[in-house]
């Protein structure tokens, strides 16, 4: 900025403003740290990457990914609040680290709300409802039909329990009116497994992890609970297709500590918008079942606020508690 460029915004704004675009203008100082609450090639991680590539680009400064896996994402967030409010180190935060985790965590480190900084949010995942071949029922609707007739005797298996699978298949329950038996595992890899097995005869999971095992014939899926069908099982029916009130769907997005600037998380913002809009990050996305979104801080905010009268009462309805 010239001299006469700076004597006229003085003019027009005053010295507090200048102060504020000087910060704005200034960062960032150095390299960024986008912590990970997952492990290298988990969905949270290899959607951050494409995405940490082009902020880079954007800032003019490095960002690197840094992995922190475990206790349900809140290393991550644990390493985030211990870091200065700067915009110098962000995290990705799923659902559980942002919602799931205060509900389901008697002794939690950190409020979510309270704590955390929304910056943007990235992307959103629906679940999918598949079957072992030999399963009787090919529809949400002859699904619901079969449990209803034997409450709590058809066994799901999915992922991690609490995991964004697990959360949503309580949905599930609830807006069916059913009872099953929900089967979480060590890993998606293990459910998966147990259900091509014949061991259990239900799966729920992440659409990029049933997808290609659906089109090989080794499961059948049966319902997706986004807002509209996946584009890698384009035949499946969403479950409000299928005459049921149920959308679920999981969303990550991007948080800095409470208290950082205005400003930088105006600036990051902006260019979070800019390349979740995009042609390229639209397709490279797309091929991990997410789609993307672009919102202000203040509507990510009151986003999660949304999210957590909507998940908060249906971890407590469930009555379920991790240590």
């Amino acid at each position: 900025m010239n001299r006469r460029q700076l004597l006229a915004l003085l003019s027009t704004t005053g010295p507090a403003s200048i102060s504020t675009l000087s910060r704005a203008d200034a960062y960032p100082s150095k390299p960024v740290t986008l912590l990970v609450g997952g492990a290298p090639g988990s969905p949270p991680d290899v959607m951050a990457r494409p995405v940490a590539q082009r902020l880079a680009e954007a800032l003019g400064k490095p960002v690197v990914v840094e992995n922190k896996a475990g206790a349900a994402g809140s290393l991550a967030i644990a390493a985030l609040l211990n870091s200065a409010p700067d915009g110098h180190t962000l995290a990705l935060a799923t659902m559980s680290q942002a919602v799931f985790n205060k509900y389901l965590f008697p002794k939690l480190a950190y409020d979510p709300v309270r704590d955390l900084e929304p910056v943007a949010p990235l992307v959103s995942g629906a679940m999918t409802l598949a079957a072992h071949p030999s399963f009787g029922a090919r529809s949400l609707g002859d699904f619901v039909i079969l449990a209803k007739r034997q409450p709590g005797q058809l066994f799901v298996a999915m992922p991690q329990a609490g995991s964004p699978p697990h959360i949503v298949a309580l949905l599930l329950e609830r807006a069916t009116g059913i009872d099953v038996t929900l089967v979480p595992h060590k890993s998606a890899a293990e459910a998966t497994n147990a259900v091509i097995a014949g061991e259990i005869p239900l799966l729920f999971d992440a659409p990029t992890a049933i997808a290609p095992l659906a089109q090989a014939g080794r499961l059948r899926a049966i319902a997706v609970t986004g807002r509209q069908r996946e584009p890698l099982l384009p035949d499946t029916s969403t479950a409000r297709e299928s005459g049921f009130d149920l959308l679920g769907e999981a969303w990550i997005g991007l948080v800095a500590p409470r208290r950082t600037p205005t400003e930088v998380v105006q600036r990051l913002n902006r260019e979070l918008v800019a390349i979740m809009a995009s042609t390229e990050i639209g397709s490279t996305m797309a091929k991990l079942s997410f789609r993307p979104m672009t919102s202000s801080p203040e509507d990510f905010g009151a986003l999660i606020q949304q999210e957590h009268a909507k998940w908060g009462a249906v971890i407590r309805d469930a009555g379920l508690r991790l240590e």
